[in-house]
Formats: C-alpha cells, structure tokens, sequence
C-alpha cells in the first residue's frame, strides 16, 4: 500500500487540474446546469483542498521516514502554499496558482514514490 498512496496523491492532484480546466471551457460555451454549478461552487475547492492537504500529511511523512528526502515534502508544502494563494488572488489568475500547485504536488508525489521505490528495492 505504501507505494499506492502517492498514486492517489497524483489521481487527486490531477483530478484537481481537471476540475479547473473544464470551469472555464464549461463557461465558454455556455454550459450550465444545476450539478456543474456545484462542482464548481466554493464548497467543492474547499473539500477539495482538504482532500489534496489530507493526502499530503498522510504520505509524505511516512515517505521522509523510508528514504530521508525533505524534496517531496517541501513541493507538497509549496502546492499548499500555491492553493491557499489560489484563493487569495484575483480569479483571472486563480487557474494559474491553481495549475502550479497541482504540478507541485505531482511532481513531489512522483519523487516520493521514486524513492520509496529505491529503497525498498537496495
């Protein structure tokens, strides 16, 4: 399971991106209903936060304790970081927060697995 856990950390992240790619094209062509209007309401970026933050905590420390890396860690800290700003800014920028934070995490996912696959292989 260890190894599986920063794939659901990378479904999510990628989930996430998703979600905001599709507002705007969704916009754009006019496209509107009662259920996409909640997936795209406040309440579904704030589970969606605490699902990516939940994740995070849960894989990334058990990952530092295998193979020592704080570089996983600190890109999971900074996709934190991106999200929070995300909802700070203005909307015409928030995709580009948002999209950074995503790959953030990603990235520092695929690292922890690419380590935690090292070590246990040695």
């Amino acid at each position: 399971m260890k190894n599986k856990k920063d794939l659901l950390g990378i479904a999510c992240s990628g989930l996430c991106m998703v979600h905001c790619l599709a507002l705007p094209i969704f916009a754009a062509v006019g496209i509107s209903s009662t259920g996409l209007i909640y997936l795209f309401s406040e309440s579904t970026h704030f589970w969606l936060n605490i699902l990516m933050i939940s994740i995070a905590v849960w894989v990334f420390p058990s990952g530092w304790r295998v193979h020592k890396s704080v570089i996983p860690s600190l890109l999971a800290l900074a996709g934190v970081g991106l999200m929070i700003m995300a909802t700070k800014v203005p909307e015409n920028d928030e995709f580009y927060w948002v999209m950074t934070s995503g790959v953030s995490f990603i990235i520092g996912h695929l690292i922890n697995r690419h380590l935690l696959l090292i070590k246990n292989i040695s």
